[in-house]
């Protein structure tokens, strides 16, 4: 666990996403929770250290499994704050949040028990739900979540003004090949540029190493230039199917490989369908 100030905590070691934690006057705020039934314990019990009033609220910031699931192993009686669109996904059942790619790749690595826990976890509805923002003023801090979309409809960031720190999720991803399986590009890079324009020096991704405003920059230019090579592709005619499997892509493609076959096969066939989103993406901008 890495200490950001007096009041702000982050971790990234644990696998598939970044998780934060907030100590107010009230009790632990947690920023996500992490996948696995025994690094969201493990979690649990480092914040809960921190604060005599133990853990009171979540910020789920994306419907995503890797935001989500973890939720279903947290022992407090919390209340949890996430997008509308948070709820609405998960009362759709667990395909709409991917649990299968956890349980899948779990069971590739031999980690069987927590592959079962995973598949017979029970996601929670948060209880207060916002459209496109909330502003929690929790003493000393203030939690200004804004749902910007980009990466899924519901990725949402968590910027603290008075800390000067963005816990952006999946708005910020520092390692390479972010995910665009949800994703719309141009919604994305209004994002990006909505987070420059904090009064922020550091930045906590969704994945990868903490960081500041120059990987915020890098990271839209990358999307920005698969945007432009789509672009070109459907001005010159080329078909979706054509465009999506282009080699010129292949070398935005990365996986980690030490997760398995599963893993290794889903990165594939989500960055196939994400570059699909994006052609449809092209047309639909093309054609308003």
């Amino acid at each position: 666990m890495e200490k950001l100030s007096d009041f702000l905590y982050v971790e990234t070691v644990y696998e598939w996403a970044n998780v934060g934690a907030a100590v107010t006057e009230v009790g632990v705020v947690m920023l996500d929770c992490p996948v696995r039934p025994t690094n969201s314990l493990h979690w649990q019990g480092e914040v809960r250290s921190l604060s005599s009033r133990g853990i009171r609220y979540l910020i789920a910031t994306d419907y995503h499994g890797d935001h989500t699931t973890g939720s279903s192993f947290i022992q407090d009686e919390v209340i949890i704050v996430a997008p509308q669109y948070v709820f609405k996904e998960i009362s759709k059942g667990d395909n709409a949040f991917s649990k299968e790619i956890f349980v899948k790749t779990l069971e590739d690595r031999g980690l069987s028990d927590e592959a079962k826990q995973v598949a017979e976890a029970v996601v929670p509805h948060p209880q207060v739900c916002f459209e496109d923002s909330v502003v929690l003023h929790l003493e000393p801090l203030t939690f200004e979540v804004r749902r910007m979309g980009g990466h899924s409809p519901a990725t949402s960031s968590v910027f603290i003004p008075e800390e000067g720190v963005i816990f952006a999720s999946d708005i910020v991803i520092n390692e390479p090949c972010p995910g665009l399986r949800d994703a719309n590009l141009k919604e994305w890079i209004e994002a990006l540029n909505f987070l420059e324009g904090l009064s922020a020096d550091r930045v906590v991704p969704g994945h990868g190493a903490i960081c500041g405003m120059g990987e915020v920059r890098l990271l839209k230019e990358y999307l920005t230039e698969i945007l432009g090579m789509m672009e070109e592709m459907v001005r010159a005619g080329r078909r979706r199917e054509d465009a999506s499997t282009d080699r010129s892509f292949e070398r935005f493609f990365w996986t980690d490989t030490t997760r398995g076959d599963y893993w290794i096969q889903q990165r594939k066939d989500t960055f196939r369908s994400g570059l699909e989103r994006v052609y449809d993406e092209v047309v639909r901008s093309w054609n308003s």
